[in-house]
């Protein structure tokens, strides 16, 4: 077999570049015009932003893709025998030191694929993180971050930007594949005294009212959702769940909402059964007390 002659290469590779720097500047250009024609008429026809950002990258893959391409190809009308060994050296470099960089693309393409996410979903990343994902590289995704301090499910204003790597070792957690419905709860604990009851009615009519105006969206989306996934639900409707707990009866109020509309829900509901409950004199909210029993005397609470 015979020996690789570097000096050979490295003299053949000055060459090319001196003897084709006019038709590969000519080919950056033409790149480059390409690509901003393509950008100009997605900005022009597209008119979803998550569909033009999307296209954009896309374009700007396939451009760098291009290029490399004719780059390979130019040169390899110039040193036929060269170029195998070039791309063969090039790849086993690709694969030992940037096995991360490797890692990265692998979990692009997973991200990519029907069992991944998309712009404008919103998850939670293993224990890492939770977000709306706002940008997915080839390298990198971007999240709109939520939670953590603010106790809510709504934005910190931070961006968080995570190696696309983590797809292969962490569970996500995906709010809003498939439809963007989430269950969630409302707690409200009244006093033994109260007629818990009444209470029951009054937090499910809140619920009830709120869910018929929104019955229709609700059920198309679940019809969606059940054409891609073996979803089933035993009901959709509110409903009031009674505990007996340490300070009074618990009322725990079950309702399906958007993902994103979770803490305006929350605030929506509580104003309104504090004011059903505000007009009932046999309704009390409870509280943490502490009752002592005296043998001389009545009862007193603390």
């Amino acid at each position: 077999m015979d020996s690789i002659n570097w000096r050979d290469i490295t003299d053949g590779l000055t060459a090319f570049l001196r003897g084709n720097i006019i038709s590969l500047a000519g080919l950056l250009l033409l790149i480059i015009l390409l690509e901003r024609i393509a950008t100009l008429l997605a900005d022009r026809y597209v008119k979803s932003d998550e569909r033009q950002h999307a296209l954009k990258k896309w374009v700007r893959y396939f451009a760098l893709f291009f290029g490399f391409l004719c780059v390979l190809f130019i040169y390899g009308t110039y040193a036929h025998k060269d170029i195998f060994f070039l791309v063969g050296l090039f790849l086993a470099g690709v694969a030992i030191s940037l096995r991360d960089v490797f890692s990265n693309f692998i979990g692009w393409l997973i991200i990519n694929s029907p069992k991944g996410f998309s712009q404008g979903d919103r998850i939670t990343v293993g224990q890492l993180v939770t977000g709306d994902v706002i940008d997915i590289g080839v390298l990198r995704t971007t999240l709109a971050e939520i939670g953590v301090w603010v106790n809510a499910d709504q934005s910190t204003g931070r961006l968080v930007t995570i190696p696309n790597s983590f797809i292969l070792t962490n569970t996500i957690h995906n709010y809003t594949v498939g439809n963007d419905l989430i269950w969630n709860e409302l707690p409200v604990t009244v006093t033994f005294e109260s007629d818990w009851e009444k209470a029951e009615r009054l937090m499910l009519a809140v619920a009830e009212k709120d869910f018929e105006e929104k019955k229709e969206s609700m059920l198309e989306q679940i019809r969606k959702a059940r054409k891609r996934y073996l979803v089933r639900y035993n009901f959709i409707t509110p409903k009031v769940y009674v505990t007996i707990a340490a300070s009074g009866v618990l009322l725990t109020l079950r309702y399906m909402v958007s993902a994103r509309r979770r803490r305006t829900m929350d605030d929506e509901f509580s104003r309104e059964i504090l004011l059903q409950f505000g007009g009932e004199s046999a309704i009390d909210l409870a509280y943490p007390t502490t009752r002592i029993y005296r043998k001389d005397g009545p009862a007193a609470s603390l």
